[in-house]
């Protein structure tokens, strides 16, 4: 097994897949229909939880009439008990009203907020959910955390908003962050590149992507207001790698990839000389810093 992945689809269905390289797992939890059901031990849980077991030509399905969290926590207990650290834990969660249980040795989850929750509720929620490598957010997420939220501690976050992402780039502390879908204004930009251009702030960022929702960048007005450097289009462009992480919906489980900016534009942090590629298209935006190995040429000479 190399996965194993937790995913809400309603208040009241919650399926389990696991996949490796040669078979693919499907458990689905669902409420029993009926008042009475077998007492039966599974997945080590006691009999006292009451689930019942009934089959599926598409998985297996266990029915449960009370304690949905308690059913959750006991399969995944019980699957880390058997398998360990070795293989990733994933959980997802679509438009439903709950967030999902929180379990323990999860690397990485897909989460809707629900609308109702408040900025306590969330906090709250956070604060006892596990560090992760890998965490992305869906819903209309615009002054829904408290400004120095754990959430924005999150090494590698993903917004999925539809409203605008301003408040949540000036507040990230991590290292990477992607916004999907998501309005920014043209300000809001400038005032980042800017700042992490003059070692104001960002130091620990290592990329930040932006794809607008249905707003455009006025690419060249920000340009204008940045200290931007720009390679001579004889010159080859800059090129910088970086690991991208998502989800995937089937068999909901997380991947990375390695992918590539090649870009002419260009900043140099003042103080340390750091370098970072940047380009900023009328729909987006893609800022990636360089690692000890790359662009080595432009770094030893500040003046290119």
């Amino acid at each position: 097994m190399k996965t194993i992945a937790y995913y809400l689809t309603s208040e009241s269905m919650f399926n389990i897949t696991g996949k490796s390289t040669c078979c693919y797992l499907h458990l689905t939890l669902m409420p029993h229909p009926g008042e009475h059901g077998n007492p039966m031990k599974i997945f080590g849980m006691e009999p006292g939880t009451v689930c019942c077991s009934n089959y599926s030509e598409s998985s297996n399905v266990y029915l449960y009439r009370k304690q949905k969290e308690a059913v959750i926590q006991g399969v995944h207990e019980y699957l880390f008990q058997f398998f360990g650290s070795s293989i990733n834990y994933t959980i997802f969660s679509q438009k439903t009203t709950e967030l999902p249980p929180i379990l323990k040795h999860v690397s990485g989850s897909d989460i809707w907020v629900p609308d109702d929750k408040t900025e306590e509720e969330l906090e709250s929620y956070f604060t006892d959910y596990p560090i992760q490598k890998y965490l992305k957010l869906s819903g209309k997420l615009n002054s829904r955390f408290i400004p120095n939220s754990v959430v924005y501690r999150n090494e590698y976050l993903k917004i999925d908003s539809g409203n605008y992402g301003d408040e949540m780039l000036h507040n990230f502390k991590g290292r990477h962050l992607i916004f999907i879908y998501t309005n920014f204004r043209d300000s809001t930009i400038i005032q980042f590149l800017n700042k992490w251009k003059s070692n104001q702030g960002f130091q620990n960022l290592k990329a930040l992507f932006i794809n607008l929702f249905d707003k455009v960048f006025d690419n060249l007005e920000i340009m204008r207001n940045i200290d931007v450097k720009h390679r001579k289009p004889s010159e080859d462009a800059l090129q910088v790698k970086w690991r991208d992480m998502k989800t995937i919906s089937i068999p909901h489980t997380c991947s990375t990839e390695e992918k590539r900016l090649e870009s002419r534009d260009y900043l140099i942090r003042d103080g340390d000389g750091q370098g970072a590629s940047v380009e900023i298209t009328p729909k987006g935006l893609s800022f990636v810093v360089w690692n000890s190995t790359e662009n080595t040429h432009i770094m030893g000479s500040k003046n290119d």
